[in-house]
Parts: structure tokens; C-alpha cells; sequence
């Protein structure tokens, strides 16, 4: 796997629109407990998402982390009391702040996702 350099993006927009994205975004306030294989050595972190769609989130860590990571991702979704936990990519990284794509989610997770969004659209 090719190494990532700082602020190295993969371009994961489709073709023809500069900002079109598959899913929308909600922005939320959530703390992530993040679990990464780092050379060969596991390695949990303390993250903050700060928007949601069905297909992932934007997460904060304190390290940057290469693109292509492997990451399992423990949070408590708004507005539910089952914790959330699903894998992750890193598909882009700016600074500290990560572009995680969910890596095969459950119906049932999807679900959850799509509820917590519409909630949050009402509300705003």
C-alpha cells in the first residue's frame, strides 16, 4: 500500500460535480472511541465526529492517521441508547481532522444512521 502523505487526499467525489456527495451530512457533536492497527500494534484513541452521513463521518483525532487505516469505531449515536460500533477507512485526512468511510454497515445500522439524520434535519 502506497504511504500517505500529510494532507493527502483521495479524491472520492464522483466525476462531474466538485461537491456532490452519496449521502448528506449532518453536523453533530460526538466522542468516538477509536481502535487502529498501527504497525503491527493495536492503538485506541479518543476522537470527536463533528458530521454524520450513512456512509461515514469527518473525525477528529489528536494524530494523523494514513490514509487506507483500518479503524473500528465505538460511539453512542444522538438520540439512541444502543452503542454504535461499525468499521472505518480512512479515505482522506486534513491536519488532524479524518474523512472515515463505514465499512459495511448493518441494515440495522444503516437504519439508525438514516433515523439520527432525519431527526437532526427536522431540527434544524
Amino acid at each position: 500500500m502506497e504511504s500517505a502523505k500529510p494532507n493527502q487526499q483521495l479524491d472520492v467525489t464522483p466525476p462531474g460535480s466538485e461537491d456532490e456527495r452519496r449521502w448528506q451530512r449532518q453536523s453533530v457533536v460526538i466522542p468516538v472511541n477509536v481502535t487502529a492497527l498501527l504497525e503491527g500494534e493495536r492503538h485506541s484513541f479518543r476522537g470527536q465526529a463533528s458530521d454524520i452521513s450513512r456512509g461515514g463521518m469527518r473525525l477528529f483525532l489528536t494524530r494523523e492517521l494514513p490514509l487506507g487505516t483500518s479503524l473500528t469505531l465505538e460511539f453512542l449515536m444522538p438520540y439512541q441508547t444502543t452503542e454504535f460500533v461499525v468499521r472505518g477507512v480512512v479515505r482522506n485526512r486534513e491536519g488532524f481532522t479524518h474523512g472515515v468511510e463505514f465499512l459495511s454497515p448493518s441494515v440495522e445500522q444503516q437504519q439508525m444512521i438514516e433515523r439520527t439524520c432525519k431527526i437532526f434535519q427536522l431540527l434544524s
